[in-house]
Parts: C-alpha cells; sequence; structure tokens
C-alpha cells in the first residue's frame, strides 16, 4: 500500500466535509429562529446535525484522519534537511543551509532558528538539557537553555576530529562523535575533554549507536565495528554489506543495519551473526527508526518504507518528498521525515 497524494486530498475533503455539516445545522436554526418569530409553522428540522456529538457518532470514523496522511509540510530551510531530534515537545532540524531551526510540535510553527555552524549541520543529539550538533565544519557546538526558553545559547565549540562530523552519541558522561577522518572520538561532557580516539574503520564514519556497554558504527567501508566501551577496544567487525552502511538502530537485542546496498540487514547482537534480511527496491537506506513494534525507513528514492517488526512484513509505502529522505523522528503520534527537497513532512501514525 502506498499513501498518494490524492488519499490526502480524500482526508481533506472529508474536513470540509465536517465543517459543511456543521454550518447547514447553524444557518437552519437561524432561518428556524426567524420564521419563529414571524409566525410561521413550517420548520425545517435537520435531526441527524442536531449537535456536532451526533455528527461525531454518526461519521466519525469516516471523518477521522487516516493512519499514515501526510497532515503537513516544515519549508523554512533553504538547502537539505540532514537530521531531525525531538526535546521537550519541540522538533530541532539542521541542514546544509548552516542552521538549526526549532519547530512547535502542536501548531508546526517556526519557534527559532540557530547559526552558529559556518558549514551545514549533519548532526543532533541532546543530554541533560543541553544540544550536541556536529557540522560539515569539523566541529561540535554544544548549546544550552537560553534566557528566553524558547531559544539556546551556543556555549562551547569541540574540535578533535579533522573532517565531517556525521555522527553523535552520547552514554552516561562520554559523548562519541563519529567523522569522515575514518575516526570516532571520545569527550568527557562535563570538560569537553577528548578521552580517546577509536580507529579501525578505512573510511569515514557514517552512523554510531549504543547498547549496553557495546558502541556499534557503520562506515563508508561497508564494516559494522563493535567496540568495548570501557576498555576502547574493537572486538568485532561485521561485513555482510556490499556497500556503506548509513545507519544503525537497535530493537529487541537486534540491530538492525542500512545503506546504499538498497537493504536492511538484522543482526543478532548476542553471537554478532546475520540474522536476516528486509528488501523493498526504494533505493538506498538512509536512516531508520522504531515505534510500537514497527520499522521506518527512509530511501533515496524519495519513500518512507513501514515494516511490521512481528511478521517482518512490508506494510506501506509513504510517498510525500521529492528528494532523499535523510531522517526520521517520531513524537507521540507523528512521524517527521526530513530530506534534500528542503521540507520536513509531518505524517498522522
Amino acid at each position: 500500500m502506498t499513501r498518494t497524494t490524492e488519499m490526502n486530498e480524500i482526508v481533506e475533503e472529508r474536513y470540509q466535509f465536517c465543517i459543511w455539516l456543521y454550518r447547514i445545522k447553524k444557518e437552519t436554526d437561524k432561518r428556524n429562529k426567524l420564521k419563529r418569530e414571524q409566525g410561521e409553522e413550517n420548520l425545517v428540522y435537520v435531526d441527524i446535525f442536531a449537535k456536532p456529538c451526533h455528527i461525531k457518532k454518526l461519521f466519525g470514523e469516516f471523518l477521522k484522519t487516516p493512519q499514515y496522511t501526510h497532515i503537513h509540510t516544515l519549508e523554512k530551510h533553504t538547502h537539505w534537511v540532514n537530521c531531525l531530534t525531538l526535546h521537550e515537545n519541540k522538533l530541532y532540524s539542521g541542514s546544509y543551509d548552516e542552521t538549526i531551526r526549532i519547530w512547535n510540535t502542536e501548531t508546526h510553527e517556526e519557534i527559532a532558528t540557530l547559526e552558529g555552524h559556518t558549514e551545514g549541520v549533519s548532526y543532533l543529539t541532546f543530554h541533560d538539557n543541553k544540544m550536541y550538533s556536529g557540522g560539515d565544519d569539523d566541529t561540535i557546538c554544544i548549546w544550552a537553555r537560553g534566557t528566553n526558553t524558547e531559544t539556546n545559547e551556543k556555549i562551547s565549540s569541540l574540535r578533535g576530529n579533522t573532517g565531517i562530523v556525521k555522527c553523535l552519541t552520547i552514554h552516561e558522561n562520554k559523548l562519541y562523535s563519529g567523522s569522515n577522518d575514518n575516526t570516532i572520538c571520545i569527550w568527557n561532557i562535563e570538560t569537553h575533554e577528548q578521552i580517546a580516539v577509536l580507529e579501525g574503520h578505512t573510511e569515514g564514519v557514517t552512523c554510531l549507536t549504543l547498547h549496553e556497554n557495546k558502541l556499534y558504527s557503520g562506515s563508508w567501508d561497508k564494516t559494522i565495528r563493535v567496540w568495548n566501551i570501557d576498555t576502547f577496544e574493537e572486538i568485532a567487525n561485521l561485513q555482510l554489506h556490499s556497500g556503506s552502511v548509513y545507519c544503525l538502530g537497535i530493537h529487541k537485542n537486534k540491530l538492525y543495519s542500512g545503506g546504499s546496498s538498497e537493504k536492511i540487514i538484522i543482526w543478532d547482537i548476542e553471537t554478532w551473526s546475520y540474522d536476516y534480511t528486509l528488501r523493498r527496491d526504494h533505493g538506498a537506506v538512509n536512516c531508520l527508526t522504531f515505534h510500537n513494534n514497527l520499522l521506518y525507513s527512509g530511501h533515496s528514492y524519495h519513500k518512507i518504507n513501514v515494516w511490521n517488526l512481528d511478521t517482518d512484513d512490508h506494510i506501506l509505502t509513504l510517498k510525500g518528498h521529492t528528494s532523499n529522505v535523510n531522517s526520521l523522528t517520531i513524537h507521540e503520534n507523528k512521524l517527521y521525515s526530513g530530506s534534500c527537497d528542503k521540507t520536513i513532512c509531518v505524517w498522522k501514525i
């Protein structure tokens, strides 16, 4: 199943239908009142529309916005939207236009724009009310809550990677940054001092994820490396991808990895052995996220696939973007997707 523009137009028609039902009832009541004042007895009643609650009872399921509907598009960025994250009911988006924009998740309005990087913003993450942003300017910017509660202020920059900071993750008091300089830098987030550098990848590090005391890193070198975060030693090297690895995620003791080979490989994280593969010929797998035992995958052919993780079945494909889907995140019943078409699509899920 594919959610199309035609379906979204039907949803809008249903919404307008609901409005017109209410207007019919209000206009009928108005005319009946005028007739009664003039002594007329020929009144018109529209009983089933007597109250909005009756409309809801009779037509509620018909009028309700269906699941997986594209409900809004955020359009303030002037270049690719590379990354998304959520914090305290606000959506944060980073872009190649060198800005981070903050959005209200209820109204979809832009709240503020943060400027601090001198090149594109590649990754965003939060820890203890501070935001960390990785950029194409080889830096990590640290932002703290400003005097205005709707904004953030840049308080520091970390420089240790010698290439674009592609990905970030935080565990306890350590920040891990992956870069296209082929390394992972480890930082003390309290002192901002660099603790160690993990070397092993032969090409840029594109994605990171943590589970228990292990760090998983994906790379353009087609491998996923597993690191002990206590000793900083590499303890495994997973090599089944035929192209670059772009994204990693862990769900129920399984590691999910996607990349340029247009498939999602699932691994057993107890043995680091291959389990099975999900495939849909919709281009490279750029991003992954999980919600209610469903997997959402963003692809380079401007599509988002939804998978049932109980059955491993493909449920449907979402179409709303006109270019690569780079990032996905979920808040309550909404899926947010950032794309190379400079927009963020909002979906009901």
